[in-house]
């Protein structure tokens, strides 16, 4: 009795374990008729409305410009590129690529608002268009990564890398690439420049990028919105190592950077001479810009005597090349004598068949020329028109740059006053490359020569001397930003300002700028620490694509 009763309780677990398995076989085929993903991974993410995606890469957009000044609510970037990667959360790619749009107006429209002072409306526009557009090149690959793999630390790693690729391509192409809006430059009052001589801009740009996807990955925690993984109460745990890493970026020493020992300072005067508003139609430098800068030279040797060892007037401040005109080049030669120093001047030269250079000139006290260079990397559709007839084509806007520049070919640095110094020409201190060639040809110091006047009141002269900053830091060199019309600073090699001037005055910056003979981190990596990490974003890329199982899934299932 006993043993039957036991065989029949045997015979029932049986037909019970029987059943349990042909359950979860019907289950695994059912699933796989509807075409289904393991379920360990599948919809770990609620996907973002298609609708919502644009109304926050809109806000996103907006924010990244709150980021950089005259806002510098640098803080808000992060945040930005958070919004940013949450339009590549959407269940089709045509949201993302509407949201992510949207995202690149709302912040490269209003950024490059300067452009339209000079060129009008439909340039300008045309500007901000083709800069968002880098915006979707972001999210569509960052979207293929996020659908398929989550926003776990290791997807966050290859997004985040994937934004330092985008942004490295677009601050370098075409025609030389637009640095304009580059992460690192909203940095200059934060924390986070002091990892800038470490890492570079493009260690920057990959932290922010980081800090943002850390910041999302908690705000999906907290709404619901991540199924697996953090949620609930959890997701303040990314936004609170997002808050602790910025802080302890309060405690990054700067690396080793020695001064000379020959000689620790140059003694240096930037002369802002100012001028009159430039004409919108007739584009034309105003009358009087020399004799601004002339008398607002003598002003300072008044105040300065000859203590000074190098005295700089800023791009364009002769109007035309004075070795063309005995006047000018007189009274150049007569201020470098009197200050007992060499003078490093900024004048247009114009070539034989119609073309021109912007050349940086130094004279010294014996009335020599004693140094040239020529601007390396004229700004396209604002120096020069690449492929000029077919533009011409879409636009007479191009008819504007009548005379193409035309690209110096040295580095500039010069020895004239002793220490090596380098130069740069205006938008050229916001290649991060060029600061790299005149640091690795043994630049001391760095002297940025600029003619602000175009952009009238726009925004971009404060955004200008900000690049200057956050450079000055990662170079490790003093960087000395003289405009015409402002604004001009000095700033030391830790990024400490020595001297300023506001926007459209006459006045001058004069300091004793500091000299560095030290390679930062940063300058020594070069293009590697960009290229490399690219490459991990692209790769990352390739990787998830391979992947069958999905964090969102596809259009139709629920």
């Amino acid at each position: 009795m006993s043993s039957g009763g036991t065989g029949r309780s045997g015979a029932t677990s049986t037909r019970s374990r029987g059943s349990g398995a042909a359950a979860r076989s019907r289950g695994r085929s059912a699933a796989g008729a509807r075409g289904s993903r393991p379920p360990h991974r599948e919809e770990a993410l609620r996907p973002v409305p298609g609708s919502v995606a644009v109304l926050v890469g809109a806000a996103g957009g907006l924010a990244a410009v709150a980021a950089f000044p005259p806002y510098d609510l640098w803080f808000l970037l992060p945040l930005a590129i958070g919004a940013l990667s949450a339009t590549a959360l959407t269940r089709t790619a045509t949201a993302t690529v509407l949201a992510s749009f949207a995202w690149g107006l709302g912040f490269f429209v209003p950024l490059t608002h300067w452009a339209a002072t000079y060129a009008g409306a439909m340039p300008w526009l045309a500007l901000g268009i083709f800069q968002a557009l880098f915006a979707v090149l972001f999210a569509v690959p960052a979207r293929a990564v996020l659908v398929r793999r989550g926003l776990g630390p290791g997807s966050a790693l290859v997004v985040a890398a994937l934004w330092v690729a985008v942004e490295t391509l677009r601050s370098h192409a075409p025609w030389g690439g637009l640095p304009w809006g580059a992460s690192a430059f909203a940095l200059a009052d934060s924390p986070l420049l002091n990892l800038g001589p470490w890492i570079g801009t493009a260690g920057l740009a990959l932290l922010c990028a980081l800090l943002g996807l850390g910041v999302l990955r908690g705000v999906l925690a907290l709404t619901g919105r991540s199924r697996r993984g953090l949620g609930g109460i959890a997701g303040l745990l990314p936004i609170a190592v997002s808050i602790t890493v910025v802080a302890a970026c309060l405690l990054v020493p700067y690396p080793p950077n020695p001064a000379p020992a020959q000689q620790s300072t140059l003694r240096v005067a930037g002369i802002q001479g100012n001028m009159d508003p430039i004409d919108p139609v007739a584009l034309t430098m105003p009358e009087g810009v020399f004799e601004n800068h002339l008398a607002m030279s003598h002003e300072v040797l008044r105040s300065e005597g000859t203590e000074l060892d190098l005295v700089v007037w800023p791009e364009d401040s002769t109007s035309w090349d004075p070795r063309d005109d005995p006047y000018r080049e007189q009274a150049i030669v007569d201020l470098s004598g009197q200050a007992d120093a060499p003078v490093m001047i900024g004048t247009q030269t114009p070539t034989e068949d119609g073309r021109r250079y912007n050349y940086s000139l130094v004279y010294a006290p014996d009335g020599q020329v004693v140094y040239q260079y020529a601007k390396r990397h004229p700004v396209p559709f604002g120096e020069y028109i690449p492929a000029r007839s077919f533009f011409r084509a879409i636009t007479d806007k191009v008819d504007m740059v009548s005379s193409d520049m035309i690209a110096g070919e040295e580095v500039g640095v010069t020895d004239v006053v002793g220490p090596p110094i380098g130069v740069l020409i205006c938008f050229e201190i916001a290649y991060d490359n060029l600061v790299r060639d005149v640091v690795d040809d043994g630049a001391q110091m760095i002297v940025v020569q600029s003619n602000n006047a175009l952009f009238g009141e726009s925004h971009e002269a404060v955004q200008q001397v900000a690049e200057a900053k956050v450079l000055a830091v990662v170079s490790g060199r003093s960087v000395v930003h003289v405009s015409t019309v402002g604004e001009s600073a000095i700033y030391g090699p830790e990024g400490r300002e020595l001297a300023r001037t506001g926007h459209w005055e006459q006045g001058a910056v004069v300091a004793d700028v500091p000299l560095r003979t030290g390679i930062t981190p940063a300058v020594a990596a070069g293009w590697w620490t960009s290229l490399i990490i690219s490459a991990l974003g692209l790769a990352g890329v390739a990787a998830a694509l391979t992947r069958k199982d999905r964090a969102i899934a596809p259009p139709g299932r629920r």
